[in-house]
């Protein structure tokens, strides 16, 4: 009897070891955004829609700003490559930020996403990057796993979309 609880356990065990592994090489949730329907003209404002869904077996609350499509750029960590492979160069918004001390003021609300729902977060990419020189750029987001819900750290990343700018 004692034999075969101690069998038992070890099959819990090894149970619960396996559960964890599975669970931590899959994403709490996913980013996906989508590319413009054509390209865009030199100078002019991308935004981006990004959808957000729960991919796991809880619900997960979400820091958002109010609106229906919400601008939520700041949530978010935006890597834009250039032409030639490199990091896209700085708005003159973000250029400007360095000379002049910033206070933010924004209302926010939670999201709280159940399993497998999804909303959609909007992104201005050309108010952090300059896409003002013709060619292909591969853009790509990525958002930190919400703080204080037992979630663990990290981030998770968006697919990555090209689009081409035009004079």
């Amino acid at each position: 009897m004692a034999r075969s609880i101690g069998f038992f356990f070890i099959g819990v065990v090894f149970a619960s070891c396996a559960t964890l592994l599975v669970s931590a090489d899959k994403q709490l949730f996913s980013l996906n955004i989508a590319p413009p329907s054509g390209p865009l003209k030199a100078g002019a404002e991308l935004r981006l829609l990004v959808t957000v869904t729960n991919t796991s077996d809880r619900t997960i609350g979400f820091i958002s700003s109010l609106g229906l499509v919400p601008e939520n750029s700041y949530l978010y960590e935006i890597e834009v490559l250039g032409p030639l492979g490199n990091s896209a160069p700085p708005s003159d918004y973000v250029r400007n930020l360095k000379n002049k001390p910033t206070a933010d003021f924004r209302s926010e609300v939670a999201h709280w996403l159940k399993p497998g729902a999804s909303f959609v977060d909007q992104v201005t990419v050309t108010r952090f990057y300059d896409l003002s020189e013709p060619g292909k750029y591969t853009i790509a987001l990525a958002r930190e796993i919400p703080p204080a819900q037992n979630l663990g750290k990290g981030k998770v990343r968006s697919n990555s979309i090209t689009i081409t700018v035009v004079r």
